[in-house]
C-alpha cells in the first residue's frame, strides 16, 4: 500500500508543479547515472550521454501511462520501455511516513535527519528551546569545513530539505553536471547551487524542491507563491542568496532564534 500511496502521491503533485517532478523519469537517469559512473572511475575521460540517446530515452516518459488501480493494488506501465525512479520523493515521503507513525506511538519531541531531509517532531524539551535550529550547508562548503553552514532555520512540526548541485555531480570541461535533470531538455540546469525548502509534510517538500530548483528564478518563485505553507531559499552562482518574506521569520540571520520566547 506504501508504494502504491506513494505513486499516487506523486501523480497528483506532478501536475500541481508543472509536471516538472516526473516519477517515469527512470530511463533518463539511468543513462545519466551510467555516465556519472564511468566519469568517477575515469574522470579524465568524461563525457556527456549523447543528446539522441538522452531523446530516444525522453519518449518512454510519459506519466499518463503510470496506470495505478487501487482496488487491485496493482501498477501497470503501459510502455513497456519505462521505468520509474522515484529518487525525486521516495525519501522524503518515508520519512514523512515514519514520522508520523511514531508520532501516533506517542513521541511527541524528536529531529528526524535523513541525509538532506530533515522533519521536525514537536519541540525540544530542554527547557530553553522551542524550537530547532536547522543547520543549512553552504554548498561551497563540505560538511567538514569552517563555515559549512551557511544559515540556521528554526522550526517546530516542519520539515526542511535541501536540493543542490554538490553532491551527486562529476565535471566535464569544467562544468557541474550534477543530478537534477529537467524533464524537457533531458539536462541539468544551472539557476542555483542550492534551494531549501520549508513546508510541513516532508514528502511534498522533496517535491517541490525539484520542481523550485529546475526553474528560472522568476517562474520559481510564482510556483512557490502559488503553494500554500511553501518557504524557500535560493542560492545562486554567485553566491547571491533570495529567501520568500516568510522565511525570514525564521532564519538567524533576520533575527530568529531558537530560545524561548525569542
Amino acid at each position: 500500500k506504501e508504494i502504491i500511496d506513494l505513486i499516487l502521491f506523486a501523480k497528483d503533485l506532478y501536475d500541481k508543479t508543472g509536471n516538472l517532478t516526473n516519477i517515469a523519469m527512470g530511463p533518463i537517469t539511468d543513462i545519466w547515472n551510467d555516465y556519472r559512473d564511468e566519469a568517477n572511475r575515469d574522470p579524465a575521460n568524461a563525457q556527456l550521454p549523447p543528446m539522441e540517446l538522452l531523446e530516444s530515452a525522453g519518449q518512454h516518459t510519459n506519466m499518463d501511462k503510470i496506470v495505478v488501480n487501487e482496488e487491485e493494488s496493482t501498477v501497470y506501465l503501459e510502455d513497456p520501455q519505462m521505468k520509474l525512479d522515484v529518487g525525486a520523493v521516495a525519501k522524503g515521503y518515508a520519512t514523512e511516513l515514519v514520522a508520523k507513525e511514531i508520532e501516533e506511538a506517542g513521541l511527541n519531541s524528536a529531529l528526524i535527519s535523513a541525509g538532506g531531509n530533515i522533519r521536525a517532531i514537536g519541540m525540544p524539551l530542554d527547557g530553553i528551546r522551542d524550537k530547532w535550529g536547522v543547520g543549512i550547508q553552504n554548498p561551497d562548503r563540505t560538511i567538514f569545513d569552517d563555515g559549512r553552514v551557511l544559515e540556521t532555520i528554526f522550526v517546530t512540526d516542519n520539515s526542511v530539505v535541501s536540493s543542490g548541485d554538490y553532491q551527486r555531480y562529476y565535471m566535464v570541461d569544467g562544468e557541474i553536471l550534477h543530478h537534477i535533470v529537467h524533464p524537457e531538455t533531458y539536462m541539468p540546469t544551472n539557476y542555483y547551487r542550492q534551494v531549501s525548502i520549508v513546508t510541513p509534510d516532508s514528502g511534498a517538500a522533496d517535491f517541490y524542491s525539484t520542481a523550485v530548483f529546475l526553474l528560472p528564478f522568476e517562474e520559481s518563485k510564482e510556483l512557490v507563491d502559488s503553494i500554500d505553507n511553501l518557504e524557500v531559499m535560493w542560492v545562486f552562482p554567485d553566491g547571491t542568496v533570495e529567501v520568500t518574506e516568510g522565511l525570514k521569520d525564521i532564519m538567524l540571520s533576520y533575527g530568529a532564534s531558537g530560545a524561548i520566547g525569542k
